[in-house]
């Protein structure tokens, strides 16, 4: 499993947790215990535990940084992967805020739409221009 599918696979988790309202540790655990093999399997529960943690942080910053949607109403793939993006900028120190918000976009442009692309861009750029000031 490359890292790449490894990043895939914690958004698909943290998409179908917030689908199922089931954004708990027990459920992280299970599924990626189950999704994750080697060494991106601790790598995953740790991250995905810190975005559960800070997830009223982290939402709250996707909120203040998006001029059209508020987290209640935007897509929940698009969510998913900004959520994980900003875990990653937030948690893992080995993962530089462009490759983070870089590998959103490729992820957005792959699961939702060429304009959710930008929208995913704009909200991450923003948020990271602000924790480098």
């Amino acid at each position: 499993m490359t890292r790449n599918e490894a990043r895939e696979n914690m958004m698909k988790i943290l998409y179908e947790m917030d689908m199922s309202k089931e954004l708990n540790p027990e459920s992280a655990t299970s599924l990626v215990d189950s999704r994750l093999s080697g060494k991106h399997k601790e790598r995953g529960r740790v991250l995905i535990f810190n975005i559960l943690d800070n997830l009223d942080n982290i939402d709250d910053a996707i909120n203040s940084h998006s001029k059209s949607w508020k987290t209640t109403r935007m897509p929940k793939v698009d969510l998913a992967i900004m959520r994980l993006a900003l875990g990653e900028m937030n948690f893992s120190e080995d993962i530089p805020h462009a490759v983070a918000i870089n590998e959103a976009i490729n992820l957005s442009k792959k699961y939702s739409t060429e304009q959710s692309s930008r929208f995913v861009h704009g909200v991450l750029g923003a948020i990271s221009n602000e924790n480098e000031q």
